[in-house]
């Protein structure tokens, strides 16, 4: 394929979709383009309005945090792997702020209904390990060489289920602030967001 050959497939290929600077670049590259000419197409490209950096990272952007539910992390990861640079990809991002952090309570409302509600489920079968370890307590029989061997092994794992029931709910947080963080989010958006402190 020659030059004006890939210019061609290139311009068809950016009508159809947005492309960055260094996603033709990659393209060019593949297709053998020489340096030189790779550079002349690209910066035709762009003088043309084919290709336009700051609109493909908008456009990728919004994308990113509507469909794939992606944190601005993930997105400002993405952006410098198809070539933007630092300071546009980061514009495109804060312009998007308020919808990041609709996204995250979004994830994070579902997220928590669904913690919720294996933390309900285990607490039911904990708050019962309790109850039959407190019949156990009441039962012991203090005449029996080793009860306080047995007392204090029982008053062990009824401190440990009590503290556990206690901690559920920060345990729930501490699982939002991971989740959110796993999926590119800030702790600066993360604090703007509902992380179940029913705020």
């Amino acid at each position: 394929m020659d030059s004006l050959q890939a210019k061609a497939r290139l311009m068809a290929e950016c009508s159809r979709r947005e492309i960055s600077s260094g996603q033709a670049r990659q393209w060019l590259v593949k297709r053998e383009i020489p340096e030189t000419e790779i550079k002349h197409i690209i910066d035709s490209l762009v003088k043309d309005k084919y290709i336009d950096d700051a609109r493909f990272a908008r456009a990728y952007t919004r994308d990113k945090l509507r469909f794939s539910k992606w944190g601005p992390e993930k997105i400002l990861r993405g952006l410098s792997d198809a070539g933007v640079d630092k300071s546009i990809a980061e514009e495109a991002i804060n312009e998007q702020e308020d919808l990041a952090i609709q996204v995250l309570t979004d994830i994070l409302s579902k997220k928590r209904k669904d913690l919720e509600k294996k933390a309900e489920k285990k607490a039911a079968e904990d708050k019962s390990k309790l109850e039959s370890l407190e019949r156990q307590l009441k039962d012991l029989d203090v005449q029996k060489k080793d009860y306080y061997k047995q007392k204090t092994a029982l008053l062990r794992k009824i401190y440990a289920l009590q503290t556990k029931l206690r901690n559920s709910s920060l345990q729930t947080k501490a699982s939002l602030i991971a989740y959110a963080r796993t999926k590119g989010f800030p702790s600066r958006l993360i604090e703007h967001a509902e992380c179940g402190d029913g705020d």
